[in-house]
């Protein structure tokens, strides 16, 4: 699917040049740093490795209807990857995924100022994701250093009315999984808009999914997908969706396990090369 003009992919291909050169920058800072004063600085990673666990979910919160399970694990000490369970308004709840552009303490500072931002403004009475996701883009683009963008998937889930209403900012798709007449099929919630921070202006919509009892949400980063194999092979969509098609039944759980025991054995002996995120939840019946 196409969501970007061709002036937006220009920007947004630069900003992934800028991605680059910003890994560059720090690893350089990162091993000039530790050959003056190593034990200092890995003091210094340490804290801010607690600081950064302390503030991302630990367990996921009680939502109405919802059984969850979350994975997270940075590739180095502290990482870009974002998730977060927002309780909102009127039994309202909130559900982010995000990917910042970069690597080490850049990344994890950037993904701080988006958490922040994001559970500020989640603290207002605003009732559309788009809206939301714009106030994010504008505020990402105006105080993040030029480079940093991230992608992002920003979701608002009504527990009575089982509807979630969501924007996807440049973020790997989100698969649905439904079990129908004994077989699984998946739904996948596209990105559609610009990541956030790419783009001072750009525009956001929201797309509603009525979710069903039984269904199955599981949003990702790209650690998954793009995790290689000794001959440096990625996991790979399809693998991923393959691996969903054959969660016959259980809860987040064992979906969550499945596909850190796949992932395991396909990356066996190979370092882990970015951050992993898996946020899996499941419409229970209230």
């Amino acid at each position: 699917m196409t969501w970007l003009s061709s002036e937006d992919s220009r920007a947004v291909r630069q900003a992934k040049a800028y991605k680059e050169t910003s890994n560059e920058v720090a690893d350089i800072r990162l091993s000039t740093k530790s050959k003056l004063d190593q034990p200092s600085f890995h003091r210094e990673l340490a804290i801010a490795r607690e600081v950064q666990r302390a503030s991302l979910p630990a367990q996921t919160p009680r939502i109405p209807g919802l059984s969850s399970a979350i994975f997270y694990k940075p590739a180095h000490s502290v990482g870009g990857d974002y998730y977060d369970f927002l309780f909102l308004r009127k039994g309202t709840w909130a559900i982010a995924v995000g990917d910042v552009s970069g690597k080490n303490i850049s990344a994890a500072l950037v993904m701080a100022n988006l958490q922040g931002l994001l559970r500020a403004q989640a603290s207002h009475l605003q009732s559309d994701p788009a809206t939301q996701v714009a106030n994010i883009n504008r505020l990402v683009w105006e105080f993040s250093p030029q480079q940093f963008f991230a992608s992002l998937f920003y979701a608002e889930y009504q527990p009575q009315s089982r509807m979630l209403r969501y924007v996807n900012a440049g973020h790997n798709p989100p698969i649905v999984i439904r079990r129908a007449h004994g077989r699984c099929v998946l739904h996948r919630l596209p990105p559609e808009c610009a990541p956030v921070g790419a783009l001072k202006d750009s525009r956001y919509a929201s797309t509603g999914f009525q979710l069903q009892v039984d269904d199955v949400l599981v949003a990702y980063t790209d650690g998954v997908t793009e995790s290689q194999d000794n001959e440096g092979n990625g996991f790979g969509q399809e693998r991923l969706e393959r691996i969903l098609l054959d969660c016959r039944s259980g809860g987040p759980n064992k979906v969550l396990q499945l596909i850190l025991d796949e992932l395991s054995a396909y990356s066996a002996g190979c370092s882990q090369t970015d951050d992993i995120t898996l946020v899996v939840v499941k419409v229970e019946e209230r």
